[in-house]
């Protein structure tokens, strides 16, 4: 028989070989690759978007947080106000009281000189004694329990701690042991001071 021609490159001719060995390799290598970058992708999708939830999470917790920092502060802030309130409050009180003690104290005090002597002390007793004759002598207090020094006078700022004194007893004791308690204790008496002053002038006369 005639020899059979050679292909080029010196093989023989027919048909080419199907599914040879080399050429499956080189498939599967193809697939496998493809393979590979398709996990690849689907797990970087993955971690994007697990990345994504936990910043979202951490977002929204620093947002929850600074609303609630934001509330606290305002609360903080309310109860600065109301501290300053009470406090001014306080104050104002406090200096009413400190003005009605003082209107007390000059209301003895007749010549103006800041001191109440023996005699402008047992005027105004005098006085006060007609304007309330129901009280009885006793109960009065005597010169000595304001002049606590001795020195024949007496000053705003001892006249101010006999009252507190007499304060702190009627808030012990719940009794008054001196008919003066009405006087002296302001905080709790129903007159004011100008309508005792007005009795003790016209009871003077």
């Amino acid at each position: 028989s005639a020899p059979q021609a050679m292909a080029p490159g010196g093989l023989s001719g027919g048909p080419a070989p199907v599914g040879g060995g080399f050429g499956r390799s080189l498939a599967m290598i193809g697939l496998g690759g493809g393979a590979v970058k398709a996990f690849d992708f689907l797990q970087s999708r993955r971690v994007q978007k697990d990345h994504e939830r936990e910043l979202h999470k951490l977002q929204t917790t620093v947002a929850v947080k600074r609303a609630e920092t934001e509330q606290y502060g305002t609360q903080l802030q309310t109860c600065y106000q109301t501290v300053r309130s009470l406090q001014n409050a306080l104050y104002e009180s406090e200096q009413e009281a400190l003005q009605r003690d003082y209107e007390e104290f000059k209301a003895p005090d007749s010549d103006g000189d800041e001191r109440i002597s023996m005699y402008e002390f047992g005027a105004y007793i005098k006085n006060y004694m007609k304007a309330y004759p129901h009280i009885p002598e006793d109960d009065y207090p005597t010169f000595s329990d304001f002049d606590k020094n001795g020195d024949g006078t007496v000053t705003f700022k001892e006249w101010q701690a006999y009252l507190q004194a007499q304060k702190k007893e009627a808030k012990a004791s719940k009794e008054s042991t001196k008919g003066y308690e009405a006087l002296s204790d302001t905080a709790s008496s129903s007159q004011s001071f100008q309508e005792m002053y007005a009795k003790l002038k016209a009871a003077g006369g």
